[in-house]
């Protein structure tokens, strides 16, 4: 929860005070594609007018967050500064891959269904799978660059290697399971900033 939490503050904070308005226009800039038309949402938010490196930076933001917190429960007192930093920077990673990734897939699948249907409602069925996938390849990537960044930095068998030539590959069936947790997860975040907002 401190995870979203602190993701939604940053991103509350960096989106400017002019487009915080109803009725805003999500700008070709924010797809990033230059040909397209500019798609007017039926609920805009800070999260849809906030720019990509804005969530790939609240992303970092909440992993340094996440990073503390644990250190704090998992702390050992021979290697805690070592520890502490390895796996702050860790999870700050992880995370921001996970926000970014995810707002700028959907922004790109929620741009197509708009190109089939203009008049797709947020809370319908377009959105919904637009959220979940979204959210499903976020994860599997999280996931991906959590397996890595662990081996890199020794959180594993604590020794720090700076080698990613000797770093296994993320076997098949958890990368899959990353898939619905996070899809389920981000669904739950769209329809629950519905209710808090």
């Amino acid at each position: 929860m401190a995870v979203f939490e602190s993701y939604g503050y940053v991103v509350g904070e960096m989106t400017p005070s002019e487009t915080r308005e109803k009725g805003v226009i999500i700008s070709r800039q924010l797809v990033d594609d230059e040909s397209s038309e500019m798609i007017v949402m039926d609920e805009p938010d800070e999260y849809a007018r906030a720019t990509l490196p804005v969530h790939f930076g609240a992303g970092l933001f909440a992993g340094l967050i996440h990073g503390l917190g644990s250190t704090f429960f998992e702390w050992h007192p021979n290697n805690l500064p070592k520890f502490g930093i390895i796996n702050t920077f860790h999870h700050s990673v992880a995370h921001s891959l996970l926000f970014g990734t995810y707002e700028g897939t959907k922004r790109i699948i929620i741009h197509q269904v708009h190109s089939f249907d203009d008049e797709a409602n947020y809370y319908g069925a377009a959105y919904l799978t637009a959220f979940g996938l979204a959210g499903g390849i976020a994860g599997q990537i999280q996931h991906v660059a959590s397996h890595y960044t662990e081996q890199w930095l020794g959180l594993s068998d604590s020794t720090l290697r700076l080698s990613m030539r000797s770093a296994a590959a993320p076997t098949l069936r958890p990368v899959l399971l990353a898939f619905p947790s996070s899809a389920i997860g981000f669904v739950a975040f769209e329809y629950g900033k519905k209710f808090t907002t």
